[in-house]
């Protein structure tokens, strides 16, 4: 399969239209939404999505693209003063899932993390998203405990 990982930024108004495009086609299934961020409340809010997440300047995104369609997108929180990472919002589209595009992108994270030197990578996920929780521990991700909200605490170690 033909595909390219590029970075794009919330700050840059042509990638921000895109993204925003992209992910209110993506996000018209709630349980979609409630898995990728269960901070947001269905119908999907661009702007309440940007306010949550996006605001910061050390977070990085990633998309897939597949005859330049967006077809995968991850985010990483870069924490610099403690030398990790923290990914979120990994989502592929559903004609497109299966096909190893998560593992890529999360393959790209870690070697992200690995060339700036930090210890290691975390993410939350939904106990109920068990495809999710099988493509960390695939890509040697381990439980390290539970969120208030009852979300799964994995880390990986780099």
């Amino acid at each position: 399969m033909n595909v390219t990982i590029n970075p794009v930024s919330y700050s840059n108004s042509s990638d921000r239209k895109i993204l925003q495009a992209c992910l209110q086609n993506w996000f018209r299934n709630p349980k979609d939404l409630q898995f990728t961020d269960p901070r947001m409340s269905y119908p999907f809010d661009f702007r309440k999505w940007c306010a949550l997440s996006y605001t910061e300047e050390n977070v990085k995104t990633f998309v897939i693209k597949k005859d330049k369609w967006i077809v995968a997108y991850l985010s990483v929180k870069i924490v610099n003063e403690y030398e990790f990472a923290h990914l979120f919002h990994l989502f592929v589209d559903q004609e497109h899932r299966q096909l190893g595009l998560a593992k890529m992108l999360i393959e790209h994270a870690i070697e992200m993390a690995q060339k700036l030197k930090l210890k290691y990578i975390s993410l939350r996920v939904s106990p109920k998203n068990e495809r999710g929780i099988l493509i960390y521990k695939t890509a040697g991700f381990e439980e390290n405990g539970v969120t208030t909200q009852g979300n799964i605490k994995m880390r990986k170690e780099i």
